[in-house]
């Protein structure tokens, strides 16, 4: 899918864009986006810069707090159940929980934009080419992590399993069943354990970003500049979205109806190609990987996104705008991702050139 032109130009602006780290609003991201202007407008495409501003909490404490309140709560329902019956624990427990995905709704809403703590600015690029119902859509802000994504992705896995377990058990108990009981125990241990990880991931600026997200950038430049590319189509590379999706969850707010989004992702030269969603399966999208899959003889998953995983695309889609994810990722590619090994030495640009060979593909399949 790729040729050697291809691919020597995708390692060279993975180079240049992962030469250091680019925390959101900070002047390396800023080179780094300016970088990415130059060669948007090669293309024929007029950009201009959308200065925001927004809070960091949501986006640095609220997965650690979300772990901790779960768990609790699982530890709050399992002594409830034991010291006052399966009824009362289940109430409880569902207050708990809905409160907790009315604060998650919430902070979606409103907290990325209006919350009144370590308020931060930073720019989005937008960039169009005639009359754009399609864009691309891809980060160009970094961070790193004490915790790897992998071990926060099999956290958020194991907690979710440890509360579905937990429900299971309250409504055996309900039914009579009194021996489940004895598993609450093992459950409050498990709950603790799980969380930990998740609990303890707090937001570092140590990672040169390559495959999260140099690689999503790269391709969706080498997109817009393809010999045959879709002449009517829009790029924005945000910015914030390792802080909670806060450049989409901004734009977005002045996004038209009817466009269609495809964010770019995490691009490794190895790996499962995935397109994912969020919130109802957007069929129009959906439907057009199918299409490119079968043209292309390509390896595509279509279905909704991992536990634990967060990227731009679930920004649109909370405001109802039909968009998905394109990603290619191995665990190892999982274990590095928000860490310092993170880093173009890791990449030959194999993935980016494929990457943005079915970038375009769609393009031009939904235009």
């Amino acid at each position: 899918m790729a040729d050697g032109e291809l691919l020597t130009r995708a390692k060279t602006l993975l180079d240049q864009l992962s030469e250091k780290p680019r925390f959101a609003g900070s002047p390396e991201e800023a080179n780094a986006r300016g970088r990415c202007r130059v060669e948007l407008e090669r293309a024929g495409f007029t950009c201009r810069e959308l200065p925001f501003e927004y809070s960091q909490w949501p986006g640095r404490w609220g997965p650690p707090l979300a772990a901790a309140i779960q768990a609790a709560t699982i530890l709050l329902v399992a002594r409830t159940s034991v010291n006052q019956g399966p009824l009362a624990a289940l109430v409880v427990g569902a207050a708990l929980l809905s409160a907790l995905m009315f604060a998650s709704s919430d902070a979606k809403r409103r907290w990325i934009t209006e919350f009144p703590l370590q308020r931060a600015r930073s720019v989005n690029l937008e960039a169009t080419r005639g009359s754009p119902g399609v864009w691309l859509v891809a980060h160009i802000d970094s961070k790193s992590q004490t915790v790897p994504m992998l071990m926060r992705i099999a956290s958020a896995i194991v907690l979710a399993t440890v509360t579905g377990v937990a429900l299971l058990v309250l409504l055996a108990s309900l039914a009579g069943m009194s021996r489940v009981a004895s598993a609450w125990p093992s459950l409050e241990i498990a709950a603790v354990v799980a969380a930990v990880p998740s609990m303890l991931c707090f937001v570092r600026n140590d990672s040169r970003g390559a495959v999260d997200n140099s690689s999503g950038v790269v391709a969706v430049i080498l997109a817009c500049q393809t010999a045959s590319p879709a002449q009517e189509l829009g790029v924005v590379i945000t910015s914030g979205e390792e802080l909670g999706l806060a450049g989409a969850r901004v734009w977005s707010a002045g996004a038209k109806a009817g466009m269609r989004i495809i964010n770019c992702d995490t691009l490794d030269d190895d790996g499962t190609w995935r397109c994912m969603y969020s919130g109802p399966k957007p069929d129009r999208l959906t439907a057009a990987a199918e299409t490119i899959r079968g043209r292309l003889g390509l390896k595509l998953t279509i279905g909704r996104f991992i536990p634990g995983i967060l990227a731009d695309s679930m920004a649109f889609a909370d405001r109802g705008i039909e968009s998905v994810t394109v990603s290619r990722a191995t665990l190892g590619t999982l274990a590095r991702i928000h860490t310092r090994r993170d880093n173009s030495n890791t990449l030959g640009g194999r993935g980016v050139a494929e990457g943005a060979a079915l970038l375009t593909a769609l393009a031009k399949e939904l235009g």
